[in-house]
C-alpha cells in the first residue's frame, strides 16, 4: 500500500481496519530518505517499511436472561453463526463466571472431561444440534450457586456469548389476609451478611408489572413506587440490613390478590408469594350489613 506524496516525511501512521472475523488490522508506516525534485512530486529515492500487527478481538455478546426454579432444569443458549459446520470444526467451551469449567464440545461432540465437580450428571448436550450451530445445554437439579453469567466460547469464531442465570425459589403457599387489615410478604437473602450496604439491592413487584417496593445500594427508594401503594408499605432498616426483606402491606384490599415477587439483585435471586384472601373474608362486609337491615323488619312487623 502507497501513501500519497502529500503525507508528512519521517513520520509515523497507522491505519485500522476490521476484517469480518471480527480481527483488528494495525498497519504502522514509516517513511524515509524521501527527495522530490522542483516541487513537482516525483518521488527519487525512498522505501517504505510495512509493518503488519494482527489484534485478534473476540466479539461479546450478552443474550436473554434465563429464569429457572430450585430443583428444576434449565436451557442455556449459545448459537453459531455459521451456515456450515463440520465436526472437526466444533469446539466450544462453557464456563460459569469465567472459571468454573461446566461443558465443552469437541469435535461436535460433548465432552465432560475436567468439568467442575458441582455440575457431575447436570449437564446435558445434543450432538445433532451441535452440528447445526445449536451449542445450548440443559443444567438440571438447579441449586442457588448456579445462579450467576456463563460464557460460551466459540473457539472457530474467536467470540463469547455470555448468558444470565438466575434463580427462582418455588412459590409460597398463599397468604391470607383480611380486608383493611395488614399482612407481612416474606423474602430473604441466602448470605449471613453484606459487606456493605451498596451491596443490597432489592425490589418487590406485584404481578411482575406494580413497582410496590425498592431498596438501591442500601437505601429505600419510593420514587417510582405504584400509586396504588402510597402510605401502605413498611421495611424495618435494621432487619434489610441483616438479609431479611420481608415487606409489610398495611390497608390490605380485594385489588392486592396476586402473586408479589421479591428480586434480590446481587443474588440474583427471585422470592415470590401468593396473596389472596379466602371466600370467608370477602363475604364478611356483606354480613355486617345484613344485620341491621334484619332488625328494622322485626320492628315493622311489630
Amino acid at each position: 500500500m502507497l501513501i500519497g506524496t502529500d503525507h508528512p516525511i519521517n513520520k509515523s501512521s497507522k491505519r485500522f481496519e476490521v476484517d469480518s472475523r471480527g480481527r483488528k488490522n494495525t498497519s504502522s508506516f514509516k517513511f524515509c530518505d524521501m527527495m522530490f525534485e522542483d516541487g513537482t512530486g516525483l518521488l527519487q529515492k525512498g522505501y517504505i517499511v510495512l509493518l503488519h500487527l494482527v489484534i485478534v478481538t473476540k466479539e461479546v455478546s450478552l443474550l436473554d436472561t434465563v429464569v429457572g426454579v430450585i430443583g428444576g432444569s434449565v436451557v442455556l443458549p449459545c448459537f453459531s453463526k455459521e451456515p456450515q459446520l463440520t465436526p472437526e470444526g466444533i469446539t466450544v467451551n462453557w464456563k460459569h463466571r469465567n472459571t468454573m469449567k461446566v461443558y465443552d464440545i469437541v469435535k461436535g461432540k460433548g465432552s465432560v472431561e475436567g468439568q467442575d465437580p458441582q455440575y457431575k450428571n447436570r449437564v446435558e448436550g445434543d450432538s445433532e444440534q451441535h452440528l447445526r450451530g445449536n451449542f445450548s445445554f440443559k443444567l438440571k437439579n438447579l441449586l442457588y450457586s448456579d445462579a450467576g453469567q456463563y460464557q460460551c466460547y466459540i473457539i472457530e469464531e474467536s467470540g463469547i456469548q455470555t448468558v444470565e442465570l438466575r434463580i427462582k425459589e418455588p412459590l409460597q403457599l398463599p397468604f391470607v389476609p383480611s380486608v383493611g387489615g395488614s399482612v407481612v410478604l416474606p423474602c430473604s437473602s441466602k448470605q449471613s451478611q453484606f459487606k456493605t450496604e451498596d451491596d443490597i439491592t432489592v425490589g418487590w413487584r406485584h404481578n411482575e408489572t406494580l413497582k410496590v417496593y425498592d431498596i438501591i445500594k442500601g437505601k429505600v427508594s419510593l420514587g417510582n413506587q405504584d400509586s396504588v401503594y402510597y402510605n401502605r408499605t413498611e421495611m424495618i432498616r435494621e432487619n434489610y440490613l441483616n438479609g431479611n426483606f420481608s415487606l409489610k402491606l398495611n390497608n390490605v384490599q380485594r385489588s392486592d390478590t396476586g402473586i408479589y415477587t421479591c428480586h434480590i439483585t446481587n443474588e440474583l435471586l427471585i422470592q415470590s408469594v401468593r396473596l389472596e384472601f379466602s371466600q370467608g373474608a370477602q363475604a364478611r362486609p356483606e354480613k355486617i350489613l345484613l344485620v341491621p337491615l334484619l332488625s328494622v323488619v322485626i320492628l315493622f312487623c311489630m
